[in-house]
């Protein structure tokens, strides 16, 4: 998907001055999207020959949510402002956001894509995650807006809510700095809002962002059910460990650079 940023700079009538217009674009392309949507297409594609063999199209299912992690992953690579965080409060909140943005993006792109019609693959996600993670799902889907850049900007919201941290049991849930964490909640709150009311005017700004933090709400809910899934749990653990090795060795390769 791509914001046609030129264009709406150049008919700016918003309240986004120029540093917002700029944090918003970069957060859209922090979480790629494209490249998990063709394997949602995969599965739609495959859903009438393959549902009648299980094995292949449960193959198909695997690379589909293998693709929403490995999102998740690059978005916490290139988030700039994880990354200047202290290296305490970014394990933290390392930990708090991998968890949110993979049930997050994994409810948007389900929803996005349709692929709630598709039986064959509920099928495969009823036996993977169980059946209560996928009736929060279910029930959840009704607050996820059709307005994609709305979509990212949300997921970045929830990737600096910090307040599931506490259900790591062997994580510190002690910011040392925890205005910074507030700082930056409050600039991804106002850029939204700023967009919304751009986009939408004020009376449906006010009604889709009710709907961002209903949707929230019910992702918060989503990944509190999320912790007692063991393959959710690996999954997660291994973005934590890829996002903080690629992360502290840019933090050498600057102290290098800075020293030379």
């Amino acid at each position: 998907m791509r914001l046609p940023t030129l264009n709406l700079l150049q008919s700016d009538q918003s309240l986004l001055i120029t540093n917002q217009w700029t944090l918003l674009t970069n957060l859209l392309h922090c979480y790629k999207e494209s490249q998990i949507l063709p394997f949602s297409q995969r599965l739609i594609d495959a859903h009438d020959d393959l549902k009648s063999n299980y094995v292949i199209y449960k193959g198909l299912v695997e690379e589909f949510l293998v693709s929403i992690y490995k999102t998740v992953e690059q978005y916490l690579c290139f988030n700039d402002d994880l990354r200047k965080l202290s290296s305490n409060d970014r394990s933290i909140i390392l930990r708090s956001a991998a968890d949110n943005l993979c049930c997050m993006s994994g409810a948007f792109i389900m929803q996005h894509c349709h692929l709630y019609d598709l039986d064959a693959y509920l099928k495969v996600i009823n036996e993977k995650f169980g059946k209560s993670p996928m009736n929060i799902h279910f029930w959840a889907r009704k607050f996820v807006d059709r307005d994609i850049v709305l979509v990212k900007l949300s997921l970045s919201l929830f990737a600096f809510s910090e307040n599931t941290c506490c259900y790591y049991s062997n994580t510190s849930d002690n910011l040392t700095n925890p205005i910074d964490i507030l700082e930056i909640q409050n600039k991804y709150v106002e850029v939204t809002w700023k967009y919304l009311l751009y986009k939408y005017g004020y009376y449906n700004a006010m009604k889709r962002f009710l709907n961002i933090t209903l949707w929230l709400a019910s992702m918060n809910i989503l990944a509190v059910h999320a912790q007692s899934l063991p393959v959710h749990v690996h999954n997660v653990n291994s973005i934590i460990e890829q996002t903080e090795l690629t992360l502290i060795l840019d933090d050498v390769d600057q102290i290098i650079e800075i020293n030379q």
